[in-house]
């Protein structure tokens, strides 16, 4: 695939869990998760870019999915970039981001005819679902829409969705004039 079919994967994977930050009311985390995927949903291509490494080879790997992860996760314990409850959870979404982020992109090229192989050098056999050219233009804006508009209904869901009812926590209403503590406004 080309970076905006990639980019459109990622977007649709990491729509449900920007769901589940938003709906925690940790959107600051849930924007560092998004900005942090996208880059690293094009992060194997590098080997274009780096004469010596084969395209497709190591860093199309499970592998590097996983070195990805841990650098992400170790940047997350050291750092605290999501300003989450506690370092456990920093590092799991540095994993999540950094591993998954780098799946995408798997998940991108092994359904292109050239395929990947995801657990070289153990396993020399390209794998490959041969559904699309990388080339396409309509599947790669395909796949881009169809994140989008997963993204953006996963965000909005995630607004709407209440975690915790007011009535547990007790609120003022101050346009109705009654507080309540218990969700119901009759005085006994």
């Amino acid at each position: 695939m080309n970076p905006i079919g990639h980019l459109g994967i990622v977007l649709l994977v990491f729509g449900f869990v920007v769901f589940g930050l938003v709906a925690r009311d940790e959107t600051r985390a849930a924007k560092i998760v998004v900005v942090t995927a996208l880059p690293m949903g094009l992060a194997p291509d590098i080997d274009l870019r780096i004469t010596q490494l084969a395209h497709r080879g190591l860093t199309h790997t499970i592998w590097a999915a996983f070195l990805a992860g841990g650098v992400l996760a170790l940047v997350a314990f050291r750092f605290e970039p999501l300003a989450l409850a506690g370092k456990s959870e920093e590092t799991f979404y540095g994993f999540v981001t950094g591993f998954g982020g780098s799946c995408c992109h798997l998940a991108g090229d092994v359904i292109t005819p050239m395929g990947i192989k995801p657990l070289y050098p153990l396993l020399e056999k390209p794998h490959t679902f041969d559904l699309v050219y990388a080339s396409n233009q309509s599947a790669n804006l395909a796949l881009l829409v169809s994140g989008v508009i997963t993204f953006q209904i996963a965000v909005r869901q995630a607004r709407i969705a209440d975690p915790i009812p007011a009535y547990t926590l007790g609120f003022i209403h101050r346009d109705l004039g009654f507080e309540s503590e218990s969700g119901t406004d009759i005085e006994t």
